[in-house]
């Protein structure tokens, strides 16, 4: 987790001492901690070689680490053979490749892709160097195996950006010309902030909403998307802001996303049907024209649809009549948290029923919620007896459920912690403190066992404290048998329609009290490597599978 103060500016073509006077200043004014540049930084002719010149031998300085790429123009030959030996062709004017991923000290991870789009695929791979103002659209997709970003720097724009927008494209600027390899790079990265270059004027788009991967496990991703115009032009050629990576953006308008059905590199939801905010968030679910019943939603649409052509089967623990247990993907645990147990402990208990169908179908009867929530229930107390055996009543669990309408499929998520944090009232004083801070209604007792009267529009959690009975807990860790024992303790809290709630609030409030604040974003706790990311995932269900083996009452 991080916290960094950004400048960006548009192309400085050559006009060393202006541009980077104008960053010094701006960066010194507003205590800005680092500087990005999209665009072409040095120009061609006579001038631009003089100021060039006097740059290289220290005339003109750089108060704070400034990166860039390469533009639409090859780098000057005096600026490649100060790189050939440095990353810095001076202090702080720092190279990030042709292509290629950083992460700041600040957390701040940043995918680039400079120069133009190749158009001639013939054109042999080994030809381009890292110097020149060219990529080719396999070059842009292998970047999205970066997962994530939370700055993505384009020099071209991607493909069908303008789509959806209502705000004009500035004379002079192609909204056209996109490429849709950035696109449908955009659309892998969900990127926090995008920005690219047009020096003939700025254009700041409506925020995006980006379809969302896995689900929903987090709230969907906002998409800030800028291009700047040159320093030069003037008018809108910078921007500063601060980003924290423990707080994705948000707003309360944005469109859907912009890119074309046939741009996503794998299958995503629909945006145009199921990704708007809930009726309450405009107007009480659904106003203007939009028809009172919906076609079933295709299971190839939610990522937690075990009925998905591509569901990672091989999450899965144990399935039952109505729900299944999962590990989780990107875990809040890392392997060695709680090293009593086999497996991170992030587990999920998912029920089959696809919550979106009522929007079909009509709503369920209350006989068939109840049975439901009888066998997830019972899923819970299976994992909270395993977590006391296995760690002979060190830890006790929390587990959380976001029920919104809207939301395509519900979930419950179970976490373990130290159960003397649960006992001191700890994880119970924080949730009620985050609670406070972000303004929801206050925490209601409820029957841990029971299902809540309103079907939905809720945040709930369980606390479960093991048995301090030493006779009870061997028994458990002997065989899995008898109750669930210990303390359990329920509450929830209403999230009015019209209310700004984060899906993410639970893992929030649990990883300060694990002290695992930049695990947060759950994409941020994967690994780089898609091969490796599998390995740990499927590691990770094999040593549920082994703690649950006996507890696993879908067995029984």
């Amino acid at each position: 987790m991080g916290v960094a103060k950004v400048l960006v500016v548009g192309a400085l073509q050559g006009q060393l001492q202006k541009g980077l006077s104008k960053i010094n200043k701006a960066c010194d004014k507003q205590a800005l901690d680092i500087a990005l540049i999209v665009g072409d930084v040095f120009g061609e002719g006579e001038s631009a070689d003089a100021e060039l010149d006097t740059f290289l031998s220290g005339g003109i300085t750089l108060s704070r680490p400034t990166y860039f790429t390469v533009g639409d123009r090859p780098l000057p030959a005096k600026v490649i053979e100060r790189l050939e030996s440095s990353d810095e062709v001076v202090p702080n004017l720092r190279y990030l490749g042709r292509k290629g991923t950083l992460t700041t000290s600040e957390g701040i991870r940043i995918i680039s892709v400079g120069g133009r789009l190749i158009e001639d695929e013939a054109l042999p791979v080994q030809s381009l160097g890292k110097y020149e103002p060219r990529f080719r659209d396999q070059e842009a997709k292998s970047l999205g195996g970066a997962h994530s970003a939370h700055i993505l720097l384009t020099n071209q724009w991607p493909a069908n950006i303008a789509r959806l927008s209502n705000i004009e494209v500035p004379e002079g600027v192609d909204a056209d010309a996109g490429v849709q390899s950035l696109a449908r790079l955009c659309q892998t990265l969900q990127p926090w902030y995008h920005f690219s270059s047009s020096p003939a004027g700025a254009w700041n788009r409506e925020l995006f909403k980006q379809p969302q991967e896995y689900g929903s496990l987090e709230e969907a991703k906002l998409t800030r998307f800028q291009s700047k115009a040159s320093v030069d032009h003037g008018k809108g050629w910078h921007y500063a802001f601060s980003i924290d990576t423990s707080k994705p953006p948000s707003a309360d308008e944005w469109t859907e996303q912009p890119f074309l059905s046939g741009s996503p590199p794998r299958k995503r939801a629909r945006p145009a049907e199921y990704d708007k905010p809930s009726d309450r968030d405009f107007k009480e679910r659904g106003g203007g024209g939009r028809r009172s019943k919906r076609p079933r939603i295709n299971p190839d649409d939610c990522f937690m649809c075990m009925g998905r052509e591509n569901f990672k089967d091989y999450l899965v623990v144990s399935i039952a009549d109505h729900s299944i247990v999962t590990v989780m993907r990107g875990p809040l645990p890392q392997p060695k948290t709680f090293p009593q147990l086999s497996f991170t402990g992030h587990t999920m208990i998912i029920p089959l029923f696809h919550a979106a169908d009522e929007a079909a179908h009509g709503l369920r009867t209350r006989e068939e919620m109840s049975k439901e929530f009888t066998e997830m229930n019972q899923y819970r107390k299976a994992l909270n007896k395993m977590i006391g055996a296995k760690s002979s009543g060190e830890l006790g669990a929390v587990c959380y459920e976001v029920n919104r309408t809207g939301i395509r499929h519900f979930h419950w998520q179970v976490v373990p912690i130290q159960a003397e944090k649960i006992r001191r009232r700890l994880v119970d004083g924080a949730f009620k403190l985050a609670r406070e801070k972000y303004k929801h209604e206050a925490f209601q007792d409820c029957d841990p066992d029971q299902l809540l009267e309103q079907r939905s529009d809720f945040f709930r959690v369980w606390t479960w404290t093991p048995s301090a009975d030493p006779v009870e807990r061997a028994d458990q860790e002997a065989n899995g048998n008898g109750g669930e024992g210990g303390v359990t303790t329920s509450m929830f809290f209403s999230i009015p329609g019209n209310a700004r709630f984060s899906v993410n609030f639970g893992r929030e409030v649990m990883a300060g009290l694990l002290q695992l604040e930049d695990r947060v974003n759950w994409q941020d706790a994967m690994l780089p490597n898609e091969a490796e990311e599998r390995q740990a995932e499927e590691a990770d269900a094999q040593g549920l599978k082994d703690d649950f083996g006996d507890f696993d009452t879908a067995m029984q």
